[in-house]
């Protein structure tokens, strides 16, 4: 790659302090769209030591995803990342991806992706605020809001809204809070492990208590639930139980489900309004 990210500082200090506080402020896209413009769809950086490469060309994008993925590792993504999310698809490589990948297709195939009933609270609570907003309306909080509660119903088997008595708002943000220190531990690449605070361990326990709480109540129901309302309510949980016997690796793939179909379809909403 011919194109280089400017840094003035040694090991890049000034790149990563700058979009330390662009993440921080939520204005990350802006601050690096006029290096984009300037470099291309190809440009190296150097941080910390630490040689990266930034592409959106479609060739290259197609390798990396698709045509030559084996090529390609996660770098330290997974030590960053497991304190949140654990052993999922996210922190996986290789053969363990790739059985996860499968594993958790299964259950979207089947027929409660289509019992729509999931989201009509959601999506009557995104109408009821909007109905009532006047002037301009940051969407972007409202999505994530209504995602949280699609993605927890599907695959808790209940939404946040209605699972516990201090609202969305509390696990939501608790969420947003293990999922932003996660982001710069990630950042800081072979040193991820320099930023560990207490409240990060915090918000990733409860949020792992959350989920464990949904485990145990699918898997205690006797068979008489398991044949009614009970089985097609907690379905997610009790397909990946079925393979792997283990209450801690569901829960893992749970959480790793719960910020794709959370922080990303939230963005896509986003970006495409």
């Amino acid at each position: 790659m011919g194109s280089r990210y400017p840094c003035k500082w040694p090991l890049g200090i000034d790149v990563l302090r700058s979009q330390w506080y662009a993440n921080k402020d939520k204005r990350l896209l802006a601050f690096q769209q006029p290096y984009i413009d300037q470099l291309g769809p190809n440009f190296e950086i150097s941080i910390l030591g630490a040689v990266g490469y930034t592409t959106f060309d479609p060739e290259n994008v197609e390798a990396i995803l698709s045509s030559r993925f084996d090529d390609f590792g996660m770098g330290k993504r997974r030590e960053s990342m497991f304190p949140f999310i654990g052993e999922g698809i996210f922190t996986q490589d290789g053969p363990a991806w790739k059985h996860s990948r499968d594993l958790l297709r299964r259950p979207f195939l089947k027929t409660h992706y289509q019992d729509l009933e999931g989201f009509q609270e959601p999506i009557n609570n995104l109408l009821s605020v909007l109905s009532s907003s006047t002037g301009v309306v940051d969407l972007q909080p409202l999505f994530f809001q209504f995602t949280l509660a699609t993605t927890t119903s599907l695959i808790f088997g209940q939404s946040v809204e209605s699972s516990e008595h201090d609202g969305e708002d509390s696990f939501g943000s608790t969420f947003d809070h293990a999922s932003w220190i996660t982001t710069l531990r990630s950042r800081l690449g072979d040193f991820y492990w320099a930023y560990n605070p207490s409240h990060y361990k915090a918000a990733c326990n409860r949020i792992k208590d959350f989920a464990d709480g949904f485990i145990k109540r699918a898997l205690s129901t006797d068979g008489k639930e398991a044949a009614g309302e009970s089985s097609g309510r907690y379905a997610f949980i009790r397909d990946l139980y079925a393979e792997y016997k283990d209450p801690t690796l569901v829960r893992d793939q749970l959480i790793n489900i719960l910020l794709a179909g959370r922080d990303t379809t939230a963005c896509l909403l986003s970006w495409t309004l």
